[in-house]
């Protein structure tokens, strides 16, 4: 018999697969823009709040993720940060994605 916890990890599971799988390619270009925009200003603020390291949020593995459900992925990216409301520092985020 599978744990709670078990349960829990596998219906995320099951939601991480179906967003991305379903929903995210259904969205718009803005939307995708929004949503990318949102989950960077999001984890970059979580990330700097708890290890002061805004940037810690990417690597490899993270950008690897985010081209394969996303093939226009740079653009949009580069859209989305130019408005997330400070200087985004590309020399960092270059360093963290090259793993």
């Amino acid at each position: 018999m599978k744990s709670d916890f078990e349960k829990f990890i596998e219906e995320r599971e099951k939601q991480f697969t179906k967003f991305w799988s379903e929903e995210y390619p259904e969205l718009s270009r803005d939307e995708k823009v929004k949503y990318w925009l949102a989950s960077t200003h999001k984890g970059m603020r979580t990330q700097g709040e708890a290890l002061a390291d805004e940037y810690s949020e990417f690597s490899k593995k993270w950008y690897d993720h985010a081209i394969n459900v996303e093939p226009d992925f740079d653009k949009i990216f580069k859209e989305a940060v130019s408005n997330i409301g400070f200087e985004f520092n590309w020399e960092e985020y270059n360093k963290r994605i090259q793993g």
